[in-house]
């Protein structure tokens, strides 16, 4: 029996399709065990399911982030750029640095006011304060005044800490004799901590003088000219009368004039 064309394409095509049946489910079972391996690779030394970490599976986690903390308005002053300093005779140059008035100590408040009638009633001194004479020293620096560079330059000065827990200049550099002037913290409540001294920080620091006060006020005047320049110049500070405007030397010559108007009257009320 001859096998004629039609049988033989039959069989032909019968074969080829075996054979691709068998080509596929080769290349399946080669894929699945090279797929395994690279499985087996990839979390080879990982620990078992039951110890495994949390954050291998599972959905994805949102992480919360707390609020970061926010620098309060009135708790920071805008200043301006750190200048580079020169040892002058001439007063520092206005700058735009300048504090809230909320948080600064004014002449006409109580804070400075009351510190100079204390010294008076340490003394036994009775008489009430007629004149404050007020410098502030303000920062040029964004992070203010450090609290150890700033406790070596006024121990340098000669005030000391004392009463009030502010810093006092006494006729003695050691401490001893009636005080000259004093130094606050120009933010309020105006005190310092010297447990933390080394964290300390302000934008502002302000000396003054009472009257009455010291036996020679002009001699304390400038005692205290003496270590605000000192402070300004070697902590990269800008001088500022009562009203924090610029330093000026006018308005030191006002100052002095105002120890020699003073001097006058208690004259006047004596004879």
């Amino acid at each position: 029996m001859e096998i004629g064309l039609r049988e033989w394409l039959i069989v032909i095509g019968i074969v080829v399709i075996a054979g691709i049946l068998f080509d596929g489910w080769r290349r399946m079972r080669g894929s699945k065990g090279k797929l395994k391996f690279k499985l087996d690779r990839s979390f080879a030394g990982l620990p078992d399911d039951d110890q495994g970490s949390p954050e291998l599976l599972g959905p994805a986690r949102i992480v919360t982030r707390s609020e970061e903390p926010t620098l309060d308005e009135h708790e920071m002053a805008p200043v301006t750029p750190r200048r580079k300093q020169k040892h002058r005779a001439a007063e520092p140059a206005q700058g735009d640095l300048d504090l809230l008035e909320d948080e600064l100590l004014a002449t006409d408040e109580p804070a400075v006011t009351e510190a100079p009638t204390k010294e008076a009633e340490s003394r036994g001194e009775l008489a009430e304060v007629e004149e404050v004479l007020v410098i502030n020293v303000l920062a040029r620096d964004p992070g203010g005044f450090r609290g150890p560079a700033l406790l070596q330059n006024i121990l340098e000065s000669g005030l000391r800490f004392g009463e009030m827990d502010i810093f006092h200049r006494h006729e003695s550099m050691t401490g001893h004799g009636e005080v000259l002037f004093s130094m606050a913290n120009a933010v309020k409540p105006g005190t310092f901590d010297l447990d933390d001294i080394d964290h300390f920080t302000t934008p502002a620091v302000s000396f003054f003088l009472g009257l009455p006060g010291p036996r020679h006020p002009k001699q304390a005047f400038d005692l205290m000219i003496a270590a605000a320049r000192k402070l300004s110049q070697e902590l990269n500070g800008e001088l500022k009368d009562d009203q924090r405007s610029v330093l000026t030397a006018q308005t030191i010559e006002h100052y002095r004039q105002r120890i020699v108007d003073f001097e006058r009257r208690q004259l006047t009320i004596k004879r």
